[in-house]
């Protein structure tokens, strides 16, 4: 059995790629990464790999299955021109086939913990909202002296604009690092995907 948490080069290793696959597939938002025993960040092996089949194409560089239908029936329609007539064949088969990698494309975001309940975006949206307004307080009550002492208008907007960004960025990564699903990851684990938010 594989290990539920791993080192980028390990995961790397595991998938069958290089590390510069996994830096790039980083940058875009496809890894994901759950704190280990030691306090450090690790590669979710599920989650990553789940994310990873729904946003990639497997076969690298070949047209995606919705792509291969699209070009499948038009090369169809070309070659026997009279396929109108008997079209709806094709066409309720290109509609399986899109309808079904829509529904490959669900369960792997549902795996990937990409979908949540309606109720649960609402309360993680309240609360990130709560957090970036006591950010933003916090910053006029550290700088009101500072602000307040300062004549150049440049400066006090040089200022503000600096430490909103800081705090921003400190709260982005935050809720990266999972800050928002700590709280709620049992309900989740529980509740029902009839309510889900896509």
């Amino acid at each position: 059995m594989n290990k539920p948490l791993m080192t980028q080069a390990e995961y790397a290793a595991y998938r069958g790629v290089k590390p510069s696959a996994v830096s790039n597939w980083k940058k875009a938002g496809h890894v994901l990464f759950a704190e280990g025993e030691d306090s450090k960040l690790y590669v979710d092996v599920a989650r990553t790999d789940a994310r990873l089949a729904a946003k990639l194409d497997p076969t690298r560089g070949r047209p995606t299955t919705t792509q291969a239908v699209q070009a499948s029936t038009t090369l169809f329609q070309a070659a026997r021109p009279d396929a109108e007539a008997g079209g709806g064949v094709t066409d309720a088969r290109s509609e399986l086939m899109r309808e079904q990698t829509i529904g490959h494309r669900l369960k792997n975001a549902k795996e990937a913990k990409e979908l949540l309940p309606v109720v649960e975006y609402e309360r993680r949206a309240a609360e990130l909202g709560r957090l970036a307004r006591e950010r933003m307080h916090s910053i006029v009550r550290t700088l009101s002296e500072r602000l307040a002492a300062e004549r150049d208008p440049r400066q006090v907007t040089a200022l503000l604009a600096s430490e909103v960004d800081r705090a921003f960025n400190e709260l982005a990564d935050q809720v990266e690092a999972g800050a928002l699903d700590a709280a709620s990851d049992e309900p989740l684990a529980q509740a029902g995907l009839d309510d889900e938010a896509e």
